[in-house]
């Protein structure tokens, strides 16, 4: 009878086409929302630019996971973990009006992230931190835009 030893299978592959495809679905969402609403509120831009900060956090998260194996990058998994709560808090504050069609997006990131942490070995405890602090910053900035816009 024959040991077979399992197998270190790579999760990086996977990790890449989850945050590609997240991407993707977080601009299509967002350019469609953005040919549905744009007419109808053309004085006021904060729906705009939350829409320009869903993109730029999955570009982030992208980023991340795409140069993951750059040496020179310091940033390694940090990056995703707040998009991620970035996100996150959007879907919750914007749960009645668009929110919910980003969670998806969020879904995806964090998976692609969790999936990422266990293969490195880093703490998944400290980059929930990250991602709790990003969703609490994010909460606060939308708040604070609200209030005085």
């Amino acid at each position: 009878m024959q040991n077979i030893s399992p197998r270190n299978v790579s999760t990086r592959t996977l990790e890449r086409f989850l945050v590609v495809i997240g991407a993707t679905v977080c601009l299509i969402v967002s350019t469609c929302i953005w040919l549905v609403f744009s007419k109808q509120q053309v004085m006021w831009p904060l729906p705009d630019l939350y829409l320009l900060e869903m993109l730029a956090a999955s570009a982030l998260a992208t980023f991340d996971i795409l140069s993951n194996g750059l040496r020179q990058f310091s940033l390694r998994g940090i990056l995703i973990w707040t998009a991620v709560g970035v996100l996150l808090a959007f879907v919750v504050m914007g749960a009645w009006s668009i929110g919910f069609l980003f969670a998806p997006v969020a879904g995806l990131f964090a998976i692609a992230a969790i999936l990422s942490d266990r293969r490195q070995g880093r703490n998944l405890v400290v980059h929930l931190g990250v991602g709790s602090v990003a969703a609490l910053a994010q909460v606060a900035l939308m708040l604070a835009v609200i209030r005085f816009l």
